[in-house]
């Protein structure tokens, strides 16, 4: 039993030095897969004159997700547990436009970084607020205008009238100049609305949670003093 308990114990220290070991260099690849995403969806002239070279990057990108998908589940001590627990990585490999999601561990990792911090409400919501809405934008303007700019009656042409689309549909303003006319680009476009809803509820909920622990901290404070003076009190009765 303790030699089980051990190998255990050992397997998961070795996960979780491999997790801290890659983090980096696959933060920094799906970052690279962002690039390419978007550079494919918005047709740009480099990838119509390296059509081959993009092709065999994403392949290329996928595999290394895929790689680093198996190396964690034989690492892991509780196969199961890891496969529940991985959902996120497991799409990754096998739908590879949420290979994107892997920036989200950065987001994380910075926000839980940041912290730390004193004033943290002053900067980690700020900084998960511009980053989610910049990358869900831009995926959403990329996505979009791929399914949009060879319709026939659409009105998103260029990749700026796709961005400017994508920043008014995410911060629910709905302008109404620009707007997808193909089913596809409507999907896009209520992906693009809920992620907007999400990021402003997230925002919401984490300012809420961090005034109620400021307002306890006081609390608590104040009871020291009341304590404390109530005690000088009895010393002076």
């Amino acid at each position: 039993m303790s030699r089980i308990s051990y190998s255990k114990s050992t397997s998961g220290a070795k996960l979780e030095m491999y997790k801290k070991a890659m983090f980096l260099p696959l933060s920094g690849l799906s970052v690279f897969f962002l690039y390419l995403y978007v550079a494919t969806n918005f047709h740009f002239s480099i990838v119509q004159e390296n059509k081959k070279l993009f092709e065999t990057a994403n392949n290329l990108i996928w595999a290394i997700f895929a790689a680093d998908y198996l190396a964690m589940l034989l690492l892991s001590p509780n196969k199961k547990n890891f496969i529940r627990g991985h959902k996120i990585h497991l799409l990754v490999v096998f739908v590879p436009f949420l290979r994107v999601l892997r920036i989200g561990l950065l987001i994380v990792m910075l926000t839980s970084l940041l912290g730390q911090l004193k004033n943290r409400i002053l900067v980690s919501v700020p900084a998960y607020t511009l980053t989610a809405t910049s990358l869900f934008t831009l995926i959403g303007a990329a996505s979009v205008f791929d399914a949009e700019y060879q319709a026939e009656n659409g009105n998103i042409k260029t990749p700026q009238d796709a961005l400017w689309w994508a920043a008014v549909t995410i911060f629910t303003v709905g302008y109404g100049d620009k707007f997808p006319v193909t089913g596809e680009g409507r999907i896009y476009g209520v992906g693009l609305m809920l992620c907007g809803i999400a990021i402003v509820g997230t925002v919401t909920a984490t300012f809420a949670s961090w005034l109620i622990s400021q307002i306890r901290e006081v609390e608590s404070e104040n009871n020291k003093i009341l304590s404390k003076l109530e005690a000088i009190e009895k010393k002076l009765n």
